[in-house]
């Protein structure tokens, strides 16, 4: 968890008897490494542009860039992929780079390529969005480590929108003695039955789906080898897991009557939770903190689609 606020927002997180412990304070000194390290993450900044962008900025009371190109030699070095004059690296970075980059999200390019000027820009405008999201995550953590695992899936429920553009489907033979599946989604399936799952992607994405079974458990089953060994499509479409290449041709149902409920993620790209599946690795049963770090990611994520349905097994 502690690893998901950093990258996000650049949270200053400690585990404490097994829950995380924030620390929030409004004062920009305070925050200043944690903010300008997010605001890195959000640039999609990497590299010596990383470096480039967070020491120059951090490290105020160096006033050249002769100075700063000095301090930071080994390092600019060693990610440059060949050895050239580091002061013009570091300024390439900033010139080629950073300030382009800082336009696409608001900056004001005054024709000054001053990193003061910037600076300046970050703690004006860019500081009090961050410092909000940040206090608004430590009020959500502080709600979700009260929650068992039943209420954190019940808390993902509510935030996700109840659809009818998924669900599960029962594949039938044709004339060609081919499976093709019976497009109505059922409310209701016998036990043991074998089915598919189908999802009407309206946009193109990474396909996150988890699973509350009817034995009360929880599991991600996409990504996994088994369902959706790459879930990330190209283009909207009906998608119907499993998926093609995984390990199993269908679902089988539990032979356990119950209610089987179902929230899938659509992101832009696969959502950086280190304990999502990877393609040769069986679906995941879920943990508690699991789904704490799902919502946290999911609610700083705000171009992620949140789906929910389900259906009985009688």
């Amino acid at each position: 968890m502690a690893l998901i606020l950093n990258n996000l927002l650049g949270y200053n997180c400690t585990k404490n008897l097994g829950r995380i412990k924030i620390m929030v304070s409004s004062d920009y000194k305070d925050n200043e490494k944690e903010f300008l390290r997010a605001m890195a993450v959000k640039f999609c900044f990497s590299g010596n542009t990383e470096l480039a962008f967070f020491e120059r900025l951090y490290n105020t009371n160096v006033q050249t860039w002769e100075q700063l190109a000095e301090d930071l030699k080994p390092q600019l070095i060693e990610n440059a992929k060949e050895t050239k004059n580091v002061v013009q690296l570091l300024k390439d970075c900033w010139n080629n780079n950073i300030y382009s980059s800082l336009t696409k999200h608001g900056y004001q390019f005054n024709g000054k390529n001053k990193w003061q000027f910037v600076r300046k820009w970050l703690i004006e405008v860019k500081y009090p969005e961050w410092l909000k999201e940040k206090q608004k995550l430590e009020g959500l953590l502080q709600r979700l480590q009260l929650l068992t695992i039943s209420g954190l899936w019940e808390e993902l429920r509510f935030r996700a929108v109840s659809t009818n553009k998924m669900g599960p489907v029962i594949p039938k033979v044709s004339d060609m003695n081919m499976y093709t599946p019976d497009s109505n989604y059922r409310s209701t399936i016998p036990p043991g039955t074998e089915i598919k799952f189908e999802v009407q992607l309206e946009r193109p994405g990474y396909l996150t789906l988890l699973e509350k079974g009817t034995t009360g458990e929880f599991f991600c089953l996409s990504p996994s080898s088994l369902f959706a060994p790459y879930p990330n499509f190209k283009e909207a479409s009906k998608v119907l897991l499993p998926m093609e290449g995984a390990s199993i041709e269908f679902f089988e149902l539990s032979s356990e009557p119950g209610v089987e409920e179902i929230i899938v993620a659509i992101a832009p790209e696969r959502p950086k939770l280190d304990w999502l599946p990877k393609p040769d690795q069986e679906p995941l049963q879920l943990q508690g903190k699991h789904l704490q770090e799902f919502l946290v990611y999911f609610e700083c994520e705000s171009d992620c689609t949140l789906w929910y349905m389900n259906y009985k097994v009688v």
